[in-house]
């Protein structure tokens, strides 16, 4: 996914000299092309992600399309300040980019996990959220943002996420309903997309036919898409490598209680309300919070069989 998004604003970047790419001391061959190639365009400000947001904001005061890429957690919640006045309030066009989200850092410890940034991006006014959940989404989703203005904030995997064996639509601000069906639906986010899909056959062998919406944009949600699904299902389960508060979950939990018409069976699956005192890989970690492949399958089929 990171090579993926630097390498789309790098080729944009040859093309329009109104692009600007500022990074929080990464590097990769992709950033390197932009250094040695495009130096009047590229920036590289060191671990100073609050300087970083406010020259994010002047250059976008000055009329140009920038780019932020750091880690997730240094790029959103050490700066929160800087993004709400500098960059929301006057509505700029800066786009963030936290690589690295979830449990993906999970060897590094709680510092480098980013399971607060979606709530934290979410409650500001006009910003996007998105989180895709393969290349062929990380791809679709920046050409589309290379198109429009304001502040986003796009949250990626650190790479080796698989890509899918056939092409689908992805359009920023609309989920995508991976299959249909009729016993409840799995609503996940980002790259939790490939464990819910392996929860879908585990619960298939198990008699259970879920429906999997992948909503690669939290904010702004789909929400006619939601709406639509909670008239279809009676059971909704959320998947999302995050805080149950403020995430995912709790977009999709403010939209059935101000909207069904019905009684919803209603769960959400992430990291509860706690914080990580464990040390591991991304699929230990996935594990240890229950929401691994296994663990939603066997929660779901005790929730509908209750």
């Amino acid at each position: 996914m990171r090579f993926t998004v630097v390498k789309l604003i790098y080729e944009a970047a040859l093309k329009n000299k109104r692009i600007f790419f500022l990074t929080g001391d990464l590097g990769h061959a992709c950033e390197e092309e932009f250094r040695k190639n495009l130096p009047n365009q590229y920036m590289n400000t060191g671990i100073a992600e609050q300087n970083m947001i406010g020259i994010a904001a002047g250059l976008a005061l000055s009329g140009m399309k920038v780019f932020v890429y750091s880690i997730a957690p240094f790029v959103t919640m050490r700066c929160f300040e800087q993004v709400k006045n500098d960059v929301c309030y006057q509505n700029l066009d800066v786009n963030i980019i936290g690589v690295g989200g979830g449990f993906i850092y999970g060897p590094y410890g709680n510092t480098h996990c980013s399971i607060e940034d979606i709530a934290v991006m979410r409650v500001l006014p006009n910003m996007k959220i998105i989180c895709p959940a393969n290349p062929l989404e990380t791809e679709q989703l920046t050409k589309q943002l290379l198109t429009i203005s304001g502040p986003s904030y796009m949250r990626i995997g650190r790479g080796k996420e698989p890509m899918p064996q056939e092409e689908y639509p992805v359009i920023l601000g609309k989920g995508y309903q991976v299959k249909p069906g009729k016993d409840g639906a799995i609503i996940t986010t980002g790259t939790t997309l490939t464990e819910c899909e392996r929860s879908i056959e585990l619960l298939a062998e198990k008699g259970l036919n879920l429906s999997l919406i992948n909503m690669h944009t939290v904010k702004p949600l789909d929400k006619e898409l939601v709406i639509k699904i909670i008239n279809e299902v009676d059971a909704v389960f959320t998947v999302e490598e995050h805080n149950i508060i403020g995430g995912l979950g709790s977009a999709i939990s403010e939209v059935i209680s101000e909207e069904a018409r019905k009684k919803i069976r209603f769960k959400r699956f992430g990291v509860n309300d706690l914080y990580l005192h464990e040390i591991g890989s991304q699929e230990y970690l996935r594990d240890r919070h229950g929401f691994s492949a296994q663990k939603i399958a066997e929660s779901i089929i005790r929730l509908l069989q209750d």
